[in-house]
């Protein structure tokens, strides 16, 4: 199986268009982040222990996810890279199957993830353009009637439902 996400890395001339692509295969069983050097570690990690923490099953493949960055976004920084975090677990868990959408192609995310399970969306005005212009369904927590939307509460509320997260971590959507 493989996808693609849209997802944008904000620079100081605004927010930028990356595309997220990423398999699946029979192969040793993991999960492999490319692009991010040195911060695709602790992205991984922090999906890794969100997805067990709340007992999703995974089944055993390989799951490459890549980030397609150009030289012209310049060096990558912390506060700019954490908002990949949500896009990345959204890919990984499409291709494992765990979310009930048919496809991510033209969907759209941005967020970070806290490892308690708070989610934070950078503010709506910052990506609506992108948005308009590609075409995009918006996979947020905040409410347009500019935008086709797919509301990021209900989907996580369907894998919520199966009883597969402990009590301890309910979900959380919050807006930045």
């Amino acid at each position: 199986m493989e996808t693609q996400l849209q997802t944008c890395y904000f620079t100081k001339k605004g927010p930028q268009l990356i595309t997220l692509f990423g398999y699946s295969t029979k192969s040793l069983p993991g999960l492999e982040i490319n692009g991010l050097g040195k911060y695709s570690k602790s992205i991984k990690e922090k999906i890794v222990f969100i997805t067990r923490s709340r007992k999703i099953p995974i089944p055993l493949k390989r799951f490459v996810l890549n980030v397609e960055l150009t030289d012209e976004l310049g060096d990558l920084e912390s506060s700019r890279v954490k908002w990949l975090e949500l896009p990345l677990l959204l890919h990984y868990w499409y291709l494992a199957e765990v979310l009930p959408l048919t496809t991510l192609d033209q969907c759209f995310a941005s967020g970070t993830l806290s490892p308690s399970g708070l989610i934070e969306e950078p503010d709506f005005s910052l990506i609506r353009e992108l948005c308009l212009t590609h075409d995009f369904h918006l996979i947020s927590s905040q409410l347009t009637d500019e935008l086709k939307l797919i509301h990021l509460t209900e989907l996580l509320d369907s894998i919520i439902s199966r009883d597969l997260r402990s009590k301890e971590f309910q979900p959380i959507v919050g807006i930045g």
